[in-house]
């Protein structure tokens, strides 16, 4: 498993370095990449390189929180495209479906989701490359992403920070950005806000410019030629935690008619049901590996009722308990 990453907000990089005294060529060139790749956010790295890199940065720094102070200095237009349709999106919701469902033009080896459990709202990152150094530094730096992301979209930061590793001995950075020191030693690296939050109308959205870019990305995928299958694959995967995962609102987001979308999946020999149950199985994987949540947390996000129920349908699509599937970081 290669896995890419866009390099974004890792533009941000070289001066990071520089505020900590360290010059940026040297320090990048000992990760074994071409610093010229940092220069340009639309460049790409492998997700090997991508770890490597935070890795050196932290062991020649001496700074834990390197992931933290790139991704703090992050805004929604280092995700170029998909951070303007962000922008104009109805609700915070819908942009951070937007996210979550056009991650894949961006980053192969993690994934974005997001959970609503009881009253609260879970925005989180989980990496499930198999192989990449220093997860917890990269998904430290997401969550700063998606602090800052919320403050640009709706102009109000979420009241928890979840963070899956052990408290540092310096917690004044974390404090410094946040205003409180985030929840250490956490199941998820995720940030944590009321639900209601999510109906809130984004700051500045234009409906007419959010057509114009929904244009934009669907031209994009035509370049790739996905089939039906794999399209509807992308939107269950922003989707499938939540009720409204139907055959309907799919065909709404492929603007098509619910029965024209029907039809066109016979003809590639595949069921909605199978598709959401596919999606299924990726989200509950990637949580799995990605994550400390618990397996009944993970069941009801998924909508089952019981979580036995989740388990043998887990059984099913990959042929391990979701124990054991955990346990061997599949």
């Amino acid at each position: 498993m290669d896995g890419q990453q866009r390099v974004g907000v890792l533009v941000e990089v070289p001066q990071v370095l520089r505020e900590l005294g360290r010059e940026p060529a040297r320090v990048i060139a000992r990760a074994g990449i071409d610093p010229d790749i940092l220069r340009d956010p639309e460049n790409s790295i492998s997700f090997i390189e991508f770890g490597r890199l935070v890795e050196t940065c932290v062991a020649e720094t001496g700074c834990e929180h390197f992931g933290l102070l790139v991704g703090q200095r992050s805004a929604l237009a280092n995700l170029g495209l998909v951070g303007r349709l962000m922008q104009n999106a109805p609700t915070l919701k819908d942009a951070i479906l937007d996210l979550c469902k056009n991650q894949n033009r961006y980053v192969r080896g993690a994934v974005s989701y997001l959970l609503i459990q009881d009253e609260t709202a879970l925005w989180g990152y989980a990496v499930h490359h198999p192989t990449m150094r220093a997860p917890e530094y990269v998904s430290e730096g997401a969550v700063a992403v998606a602090y800052k992301m919320m403050l640009e979209l709706i102009g109000v930061p979420p009241d928890g920070i979840l963070i899956a590793r052990r408290a540092p001995e310096d917690v004044s950075p974390y404090r410094q950005l946040f205003g409180y020191v985030p929840t250490f030693n956490a199941q998820q690296f995720a940030v944590a806000f009321p639900a209601d939050l999510l109906t809130r109308p984004v700051r500045g959205a234009d409906r007419e410019r959010r057509r114009i870019l929904e244009k934009s990305i669907a031209s994009y995928w035509a370049v790739k030629q996905p089939s039906i299958a794999q399209s509807v694959v992308r939107i269950l995967h922003a989707l499938v935690v939540f009720p409204d995962a139907t055959l309907e609102r799919v065909a709404d987001e492929l603007s098509m008619h619910p029965r024209t979308l029907h039809r066109r999946l016979e003809r590639e020999g595949v069921s909605f049901r199978e598709l959401v149950n596919e999606a299924r199985f990726f989200v509950s994987g990637q949580l799995l590996v990605g994550t400390k949540m618990e397996v009944t947390d993970i069941a009801f996000s998924l909508g089952y009722a019981d979580p036995s129920g989740f388990s043998r349908a887990f059984a099913r699509w990959s042929g391990m308990a979701p124990s054991e599937w955990r346990r061997q970081g599949a």
